[in-house]
C-alpha cells in the first residue's frame, strides 16, 4: 500500500512565502524541475538565472539550458562557485554540464537599479566663490560655479 505524504504538523501559522518556497515553482510543471527558482537564483544570481536554466539533474551532474557557447564558456567558468552554492542549499550537484538551446525570456522587466533624486545645487562657501572670482574667463568661471555647486549637493546627499 502506497505511503501517502501528510504535511509535518507545525508548532505555529506558516507565512504565505513559506508555503509557495516549499511548494516551489515546480508545482504547476509538467515535469518537476531540478533546482528550485529561488534557490538557482541565489546561486547564479538573477541576470545569470534569466538565461541560464536548469534542467535536470542525474547522478550529479546538473544540466544547464544556456543560449549560446559563448555562456556556456562563461558560466564554465563559475562552476565551482555555482555547484559549491547548490551543495550549501541541499542540491547534490558535483558538476554542471551546458546544452545549447533557446532560452526563454524572462517573465518579468529585468530588475531596475533604484533611481536616486538629483539633488538641487547648492550654495558655495565664501573662500570657494573667492578663489573662482580670481578666474579671469566668464564662461570657464561659471562652469567651475556650476560644477562645484552640484558636486557639493551631491556630498552633502550621500552623507545622509
Amino acid at each position: 500500500m502506497p505511503r501517502s505524504r501528510r504535511r509535518p504538523k507545525l508548532r505555529e501559522a506558516e507565512g504565505i512565502d513559506a508555503i509557495l518556497e516549499r511548494a516551489g515553482d515546480s508545482r504547476f510543471a509538467k515535469r518537476p524541475i531540478p533546482v528550485p527558482l529561488q534557490v538557482w537564483v541565489r546561486a547564479v544570481g538573477h541576470r545569470i538565472a534569466d538565461r541560464a536554466k536548469p534542467m535536470k539533474l542525474e547522478r550529479g551532474v546538473l544540466t544547464v539550458r544556456v543560449p549560446s557557447s559563448v555562456w556556456a564558456s562563461e558560466l564554465s567558468m563559475l562552476a565551482s562557485s555555482v555547484i559549491s552554492r547548490l551543495r550549501d542549499a541541499g542540491i547534490e550537484a558535483t558538476e554542471l554540464r551546458f546544452r545549447v538551446a533557446e532560452v526563454e525570456p524572462p517573465p518579468r522587466p529585468p530588475e531596475r537599479r533604484i533611481s536616486r533624486a538629483v539633488p538641487a545645487p547648492l550654495p558655495l562657501p565664501r573662500e570657494l566663490e573667492a578663489n573662482l572670482a580670481q578666474v579671469e574667463d566668464e564662461e570657464l568661471r561659471d562652469v567651475l560655479r556650476r560644477s562645484a555647486s552640484h558636486s557639493l549637493a551631491w556630498q552633502s546627499n550621500r552623507s545622509r
